[in-house]
């Protein structure tokens, strides 16, 4: 059986502190070993040898994950959450994450908010409080007080993926990572003859909030000696080499206090005698670890701690090196066939694979409606400012068919000329940009990681922990943002913010010639993306401005066109509007309406006259911005078509942000210009969220403005 596999299965089982059932059972079933059972507080454990032998040696790995859990559901239908373990606090802001509802058949996905940095300029520098973020499902209050209780447990989306060479990485590693090594222990002893020994496999739980599951059940079992696996500090960025080892190098033994020295002594010199590579981890006092409580259980037990090198644990991002594990789960099983007086079999090569997953990827997404046939490929494609050629490509071939003519601009954008039932009036362009923001690789240090910039805005709280793709077309590689332990802070670190410039993308390479033969200076990197549709919104990375280009692809294909009309799908909309004023001089428009998304404050802790715009109350109409002032006659318009269409359309309630109409509205000799933008909920993160009634109402709108517009003749103000 491949570590990969046994990997993806166990950290594919999702289980926080106390709901630890469908990873316990997963460990107990890859073990291959029959009669595995379940004890009181949930921990699994099954048995090597004979019932009645003399002794007993424990292996030993806990099976919970951190997380948060539920604890209310406010009247706009926004989850308030604490704790359940040691999250990192760093890492929480514009996560996407599942809460494991009890009113709902699968999952939900959601993210947490909080105050947008635009409205909050001077705490950018600090990480909100726990208790001043929340969990925002996108649903209506109603149906989020329906389906969610206090106690329910989230969990950040993430995929277990390979990364370079061994590197695995994945959240709840720590310890699914130690669970896998005791796995592969009980594979590699299943042909030993244990004699007057027994091995009890043991799966714990609750570790992360106390240890009770390894507490109890090592009561139970009345052992003799035991060997707890777990994880321990991996060498990164931030990190002092002296309480950390190279993730890939090798086996961390346990020295502290607790420990029995003479079973430390000797997991060491198996370790040199089998050439396995390890650290002493020199603790003085406690280790932080179920051996502590193991080896108090009862009149004592004798103790050792084996720990897989880890980086950025505690976030979703960790990352191990699956020989580690390997290397770990071997010294264990030589240790009981050194007790035993026996040797351990050379293991056969196997084309075994585990059953399918107890537990779908926690990455897996299925799509429910579609609005809109090219939505979700468009917030799926990637394509970071100056690297839209995916993106253009999908709306190529949504539009080709649709279009009189059809030109590329040279810096990328399209203008699509779509022919209507009658010659325009008002020469009118439709826009949309195609970018969204992203990453850029600056450098790649020594050791293998890649530095970076932001590409467009954003808020740097965002980043850690996130799970991302770099590189272009196939020729690609996984990458996770890392970030220094929550173990390892200073005093006041944990609720700082983290500078973009002491952030870097983990790609599991050994080194910096490694790195380099699949990422270079100047590589675009993009969220990973995950897409949900509700019925009531739509959840996804790269909405602004994929919504506004699904818009007007929607009218593109519309076959009752009144008036002949431009598209433009521009580049480079988050870094200048460089695509949108190219655009503009080579398409002479006399108006234009701009399709934007603009940022809903409509989130706990906004003041109530704050929050500029807000979901589920139709498209937004702009007076004005940083960057243009909108033609008075045109918003007016938007509101009176708004009406006739029978569609709601609110006013942005404030002057802040620009968009591509900045550009276009000083074009040549100047363009009437209007705005009609989606409200979306942090447009500039990992995922953002649009309403559903919100879309379909600005479909419905920009159809009749745009005709009332191109059949208008222009005239100034």
């Amino acid at each position: 059986m491949k570590m990969e596999k046994i990997l993806k299965t166990l950290c594919g089982a999702i289980g926080t502190s106390g709901d630890e059932t469908a990873p316990v059972k997963a460990a107990l079933e890859l073990t291959g070993l029959p009669n595995g059972k379940v004890l009181p507080l949930g921990s699994g454990c099954v048995s090597l040898g004979k019932a009645d032998a003399e002794k007993v040696i424990l292996l030993e790995a806990h099976m919970d994950q951190i997380g948060l859990v539920v604890t209310s559901v406010d009247e706009h239908g926004f989850l308030h959450f604490a704790n359940c373990g040691g999250s990192d606090q760093r890492v929480m802001p514009g996560c996407p994450v599942r809460v494991f509802a009890t009113g709902a058949d699968k999952p939900l996905l959601g993210v947490v908010g909080s105050v947008p940095p635009h409205l909050d300029r001077a705490n950018t520098d600090k990480v909100p409080d726990v208790e001043d973020m929340t969990v925002d499902l996108g649903l209506p209050a109603v149906k989020a007080k329906t389906v969610v209780c206090p106690g329910d447990r989230v969990v950040p989306v993430y995929e277990p993926k390979k990364l370079m060479g061994t590197r695995f990485s994945s959240a709840a590693l720590d310890n699914r990572a130690g669970a896998a090594a005791v796995v592969r222990a009980a594979r590699l002893l299943q042909q030993v003859d244990l004699g007057s020994w027994r091995v009890l496999l043991l799966f714990s739980t609750m570790e992360e909030i106390g240890g009770q599951g390894a507490h109890t059940a090592a009561y139970t079992a009345a052992v003799d000696e035991a060997i707890c696996v777990d994880v321990g500090f991996g060498i990164q960025p931030g990190v002092k080499p002296e309480v950390s080892h190279p993730v890939g190098g090798g086996v961390m033994i346990g020295s502290a206090p607790i420990l029995d020295r003479g079973m430390t002594r000797r997991l060491g010199q198996l370790a040199d005698e089998n050439h396995i590579s390890y650290k002493w981890d020199v603790m003085g006092g406690v280790t932080g670890t179920n051996s502590d409580d193991i080896a108090v259980t009862r009149g004592g037990v004798r103790t050792a701690l084996l720990s897989v090198p880890q980086r950025s644990m505690h976030t979703p991002a960790e990352v191990v090196d699956m020989q580690d594990i390997e290397d770990t789960a071997l010294l264990m099983a030589l240790y009981v066939c050194d007790r035993c007086g026996a040797s351990l079999p050379q293991p056969a090569q196997s084309a075994e694979e585990p059953a399918a997953d107890t537990a779908a990827s926690a990455g897996a997404e299925s799509d429910g409606e579609v609005w809109s046939a090219c939505l979700p490929q468009l917030c799926r494609e990637r394509g970071v400012s100056g690297s839209e050629e995916g993106v253009r490509e999908l709306i190529l071939s949504q539009i080709s068919n649709f279009a009189e003519k059809i030109e590329i601009t040279p810096l990328g954008s399209i203008l699509a000329y779509k022919k209507g039932k009658n010659r325009a009036k008002t020469r009118l362009l439709l826009n949309a940009h195609m970018d969204e923001v992203g990453l850029i690789i600056t450098h790649i240090t020594d050791e293998g990681f890649l530095r970076f910039a932001p590409v467009g805005r954003i808020d740097p709280r965002v980043l850690p922990g996130r799970s991302v793709t770099v590189g272009y077309g196939k020729n690609t590689v996984p990458g996770v943002i890392g970030l220094k332990p929550i173990h390892l802070l200073e005093k006041g670190e944990r609720g700082k913010a983290i500078p973009v410039e002491e952030l870097y993308i983990d790609i599991g390479a050994k080194d910096k010639q490694e790195a380099a033969k699949v990422a270079v200076p100047g590589d675009m990197v993009t969220f990973n993306s995950v897409y949900e549709e509700n019925g009531f919104s739509v959840k996804s990375r790269a909405l602004d401005d994929r919504a506004g280009c699904a818009l007007l692809v929607h009218l593109m294909q519309q076959p009752d066109w009144a008036y002949d009309t431009i598209f433009e799908f521009a580049v480079q909309g988050e870094v200048g509007c460089n695509g949108s004023c190219t655009g503009a001089y080579l398409a002479q428009p006399e108006a234009a309406v701009v399709v934007e998304c603009t940022a809903a404050s409509d989130v706990p802790g906004t003041e109530t006259d704050q929050q500029v715009c807000r979901l589920g109350q139709g498209p937004v109409i702009t007076f004005m911005d940083h960057k243009t002032i909108y033609d008075k006659e045109y918003t007016k318009w938007a509101f009176e078509e708004a009406r006739k269409a029978g569609v709601p359309c609110q006013w942005q309630e404030g002057v802040d942000g620009d968009n591509d109409a900045g550009a276009i509205y000083i074009s040549r000799g100047g363009v009437r210009t209007a705005a009609v933008s989606l409200p979306c909920r942090y447009p500039h993160a990992p995922m953002g969220i649009v309403s559903r009634s919100d879309y379909e109402a600005a479909g419905a709108l920009l159809q009749c403005l745009a005709q009332r517009i191109a059949g208008t003749p222009c005239s100034g103000q």
